[in-house]
């Protein structure tokens, strides 16, 4: 029976860049790694709740994962983007849904989708 989740697994053939991009420049905070500072990383806000862990598939000889799409929130998004576009990120353009979500769309180096959202209930 499962019992609970864990962690989103990551697969990169450029796993050092993209955790360096979620920690750089998304400021994904460090939780821990399995192996080092570019490979088995575990990403996320709270230490006991699921994390995003890459890992270098080179060094495991698998193939990299497909692609994802991650949803992270803040609090101001319009803030959030002026600091992704001052860290040269592209961004869509935001939109605001009549369901209550006000939301930019971005890709990582690798070509996962990351939705930033600001929710208004």
């Amino acid at each position: 029976m499962i019992t609970g989740y864990y962690c989103t697994n990551i697969f990169s053939e450029r796993a050092k860049e993209l955790i360096d991009f979620y920690r750089e420049v998304l400021e994904i905070p460090f939780i821990k790694t399995d192996v080092d500072e570019s490979n088995g990383v575990y990403l996320g806000f709270l230490e006991d709740a699921p994390t995003l862990c890459i890992w270098d598939c080179k060094v495991f000889d698998v193939q990299p994962t497909g692609h994802q799409s991650f949803v992270f929130q803040t609090d101001n998004l319009d803030v959030t983007m002026e600091g992704l576009k001052k860290k040269g990120v592209a961004l869509s353009e935001a939109i605001r849904y009549e369901w209550g979500t006000y939301e930019v769309r971005l890709n990582d180096i690798d070509g996962n989708e990351i939705v930033i959202t600001e929710f208004h209930l």
